[in-house]
């Protein structure tokens, strides 16, 4: 009998002629055991204070049989842990490396001190090779098929490598930041095409990091049990819970356990998966023993052609134990990994002579043929570019001559048209040359969708081809009903069908078949590859992760347009672009200063610096990006207009213009309710009240906030049903709500801020939760998450004819888009306190000398709010300070009253 693992003492080494390291091979000739650890058991393999193997014998004798051949790479340290009177320790991470490796002295060669390294300072790693099939945990490897497991070590793969040892970074590196660490991203045009490749090397080793963090917490939030059968019809609906002491455990459940997020079934976590299906819903539950719980209500539907899933299924329904896993997503961190770790970027720059090598020299800001590409003349003649602006204009003829490879970027801030737009240019595009490949896509499927419905306006029929993805048709059914006829199921029936034989014509047929009633099962990628196999349509859409899984979805494409572009990272882009070898145009559309990449849930020290954030930051310097700025508003009702101009766009230089008069915003002007100032359609409402915190998110709500958004919720859903929606900062206050509607069953959507981009509503209830109330709790970053600047820009501009700020305006003036906001929004109605929920549907109202409402016993409804005002120009001013209006800047007066109208 062998021991599970055996320790290898230094003196066993010192005549080799190294010290041995992870990854070599050798034969332990003779060994003792450790008296009282013979015994192995699935609670002491592995020791959990230290994250190694435990041992259970000591060599006494050994052989080297195999020192393998070690490939050098530049990686990055991205966890540091120095403790006083212990040896320090690293996790490090570098392309090759299936995930990061722990670091410790003994592994450090030729001056590497621990002890004097930073964290993200850049080091030489010495990778070894390791067998398919081998599982790699945090700190240790084991073989195949072995009985202990945590359940989150990954599988090594052909090629895969692990870390031996280390070696200092001995490189001059000439962009730092300012205390003193290396920095790769921005890319910077000086840069050598070595310092390049290095660059490369470096972001694939972050996106190896992302990787990690993303797969190693589905697999830590694993479900292992019993699954709980629910009655329904069909036997399919399921509930597991998640019941752990750890809020931080629960925290990530809640973050990785999302509803309509696909879900696998598996006997074993090597396992393939014998059903799919996706999370229905997500329940907190009370619990008397201090433990939390998360009750999660899944539908499973066992997948089909083998005999065995069907017997694992029934068996799952009677108790068996089972391994349920939030689904992989494809095309993620591994694939753009692979394209800088492979240096595809730089090795097209240096040999390729095309379009592509243009745009992407632009991209990071180098020098190419054509330096000064202008635009030309536009289709005038065209209905869909009559309508457009001078700025949108120009965005077009940039669009439409290319020259020698043209990337074009256009801000545009909210409500501007650049759906729109988007649409026309492809229009545009066809009309001069009918035999171009259009990609149009997005992040999400959200603006894909509304790309989708603005190109459908203005005809392009039949040119058209649309893909979901099933989560997509799941959470946006209603509205990708629409777009029916655009769709890869209308495309693929009848005569389509008739023409394929074999496996193609059966995937086709169930693809039909299962569309409807189970997306989750229809293989939208698979169909996708048939389809265009045969047929050429001139314009695609669908997400980026979607079309990167359909080659000739995106292989033909000439022009590329994508849209929200400021939450594509610059990895993303870049490893799209290499992906395209006959693009010669690319319009991104976007506003760099709303939401940006979704950076939050990946590890600190790679948020900032290593090509994840938005591709919009590289932009910034890249001279050959030709840019258009459009101005024009035509979503909001011009006084809002005018407070988000103030308060996001003015401080930048940038300005933003009212495109509609008032007359066509009268969704709350002309509701029937009293306004605090008539025809404002502006109401800030002042709630402090108290904080409450989930104790297993750790997001906030607010009661009294909840409760004044229902009750505004209530009176204008019923005057103008669907013309309202809530929007929250904190995802806890939006669970309030929900419930609070449900209640009242008052059919109002509800949704977190972030999730609010890229659509709008006629009426805007925001509900902003924090507070400045004695004793109320509050989360440390409450104020940082305030001062998000972007954040508040989008909850402001989401409004097309009425915005209702619920808030305590003295706690949210931290953040300075808010604080400008307010100053813009006083100089046309005041703060109401909650009189004003008493008095908004009175039918005989009141008024004050200045025309503001007042409560029930005659008295003004304005709410008295110690704040700091922020004049025009900058200046910062506490309490109410001098009037200064808006309209005309003269002082005295505010713009309500104002006689320049």
């Amino acid at each position: 009998m062998w021991p599970f693992a055996i320790e290898i003492p230094d003196e066993l080494t010192t005549d080799l002629e190294r010290p041995l390291f992870p990854g070599d091979s050798i034969f332990v000739n003779k060994f003792a055991w450790i008296e009282g650890r013979r015994q192995v058991t699935i609670d002491n393999w592995y020791r959990k204070d230290t994250g190694i193997l435990s041992y259970q014998a000591t060599a006494l004798m050994i052989d080297v049989t195999h020192f393998p051949y070690w490939t050098t790479k530049t990686g990055i340290i991205t966890y540091l842990k120095k403790k006083e009177g212990k040896a320090p320790l690293a996790r490090v991470t570098a392309y090759g490396m299936e995930r990061s490796g722990m670091l410790y002295a003994k592994q450090c060669r030729h001056g590497l001190d621990l002890s004097k390294t930073r964290l993200s300072e850049f080091v030489n790693l010495k990778l070894a090779p390791i067998p398919a099939g081998w599982m790699i945990g945090s700190n240790y490897i084991v073989p195949p098929g072995g009985s202990y497991r945590l359940g989150t070590e990954i599988m090594a793969k052909e090629g895969s490598q692990i870390l031996a040892c280390a070696e200092p970074f001995t490189e001059r590196w000439r962009w730092l930041t300012k205390t003193g660490l290396p920095k790769v991203f921005p890319i910077d045009k000086d840069y050598t095409l070595k310092e390049m490749k290095l660059a490369e090397d470096i972001i694939a080793a972050a996106l190896i990091t992302a990787a990690e963090n993303e797969e190693v917490g589905r697999m830590e939030t694993s479900y292992f049990g019993v699954v709980k059968p629910l009655e329904d019809e069909k036997k399919r609906t399921f509930t597991i819970s998640h019941i752990h002491e750890q809020k931080a455990h629960i925290a990530k459940v809640l973050n990785i356990w999302t509803k309509d997020t696909p879900v696998t079934a598996k006997t074993g976590f090597e396992r393939k998966a014998f059903a799919n299906g996706y999370i229905k819903e997500v329940v907190k539950c009370d619990r008397d023993d201090g433990l939390l719980q998360i009750e999660v209500n899944i539908i499973l539907v066992p997948n089909e052609g083998l005999y065995e899933h069907d017997e694992d299924f029934e068996a799952m329904t009677h108790g068996m134990l089972t391994i349920i896993q939030v689904a992989e997503t494809p095309g993620g961190y591994r694939d753009q990994a692979d394209t800088f770790g492979l240096h595809a970027p730089t090795q097209l720059i240096k040999e390729e002579k095309s379009p592509r090598t243009e745009i992407l020299k632009a991209l990071f800001g180098r020098p190419g043929t054509d330096d000064s590409v202008v635009g030309g003349d536009i289709p005038k003649e065209l209905e869909c570019v009559k309508s457009l602006n001078e700025e949108q204009q120009n965005t077009l003829s940039n669009w439409l001559h290319e020259g020698r490879g043209r990337l074009h970027y256009q801000q545009a801030p909210p409500g501007t048209g650049k759906t729109r737009l988007a649409a026309a240019c492809i229009a545009a595009a066809l009309k001069k040359d009918p035999k171009i490949a259009v990609l149009a896509t997005a992040n999400s499927n959200l603006p894909v969708s509304k790309l989708i419905d603005e190109s459908a306006q203005i005809n392009l029929g039949s040119e058209m081809l649309a893909f979901f993805a099933s989560t997509a048709r799941i959470r946006y059914g209603d509205q990708i009903l629409l777009l029916n006829e655009h769709q890869l199921e209308n495309k693929i029936k009848g005569k389509f069908v008739e023409k394929l034989e074999g496996s193609e014509k059966r995937d086709v047929t169930d693809y039909l078949a299962h569309i409807k009633d189970k997306p989750r099962h229809t293989k939208e990628r698979k169909v996708g590859e048939i389809y265009l196999a045969r047929e050429f349509k001139n314009a695609i859409f669908g997400t980026i992760y979607m079309c990167l899984g359909i080659p000739r979805a995106h292989v033909s494409t000439t022009h590329l347009i994508i849209d929200e572009v400021t939450q594509t990272s610059f990895s993303m882009m870049v490893h799209l672009l290499c992906k395209l070898p006959l693009v010669r145009s690319v319009l991104l559309t976007g506003d760099v200063r709303q939401l940006g990449t979704h950076l939050k849930e990946l590890p600190e020290v790679i948020q900032s610096g290593y090509g994840l954030e938005s591709v919009t930051d590289q932009m910034e310097n890249c001279e050959r990006v030709s840019v258009t700025i459009l101005e024009r508003c035509y979503r909001s009702h011009p006084i809002i207009t005018e407070c988000f101009d103030y308060s996001s766009y003015e401080k930048h230089g940038e300005r933003v213009i009212a495109a509609v008069p008032a007359e066509k915003r009268t969704g709350l002007t002309k509701l029937g309710i009293n306004l605090p100032v008539n025809d404002v359609p502006l109401i800030l409402l002042n709630i402090r009240g108290r904080i409450e915190q989930d104790s297993a998110s750790y997001s906030l709500s607010s009661p009294e906030q909840t409760e004044a958004a229902i009750t505004i919720a209530k009176a204008l859903e019923h005057r103008d049903p669907q013309g309202v929606a809530i929007i929250c900062l904190y995802t806890f206050q939006c669970e309030k709500i929900r419930e609070r509607l449900q209640q009242e069953n008052i059919q109002v959507s509800v949704n977190s801020v972030d999730a609010f981009q890229s659509r709008e509503h006629r009426l805007i209830i925001l509900v902003t939760t924090s507070t400045k109330a004695p004793g109320s709790a509050a989360r440390a970053d409450a104020s940082d998450f305030l001062k998000d600047s972007r954040r508040a820009t989008v909850a402001l501009s989401r409004a097309q004819s009425g915005l209702i700020i619920i808030a305590d305006f003295e706690a949210i003036r931290e953040g300075e888009t808010w604080r400008r906001f307010i100053t813009a929004a006083k100089q046309h109605t005041p703060f109401v306190d909650e009189r004003y929920l008493e008095v908004m549907e009175h039918e005989e109202p009141t008024r004050d000398s200045n025309g503001v409402l007042n409560d029930l016993k005659g008295r003004s409804i304005e709410a008295k709010v110690e704040e700091v005002k922020l004049i025009r120009g900058g200046e910062l001013r506490t309490g109410r300070g001098k009037m200064i209006c808006n309209r005309c800047g003269n002082p005295g007066h505010l713009a309500r009253d104002c006689r320049r109208r």
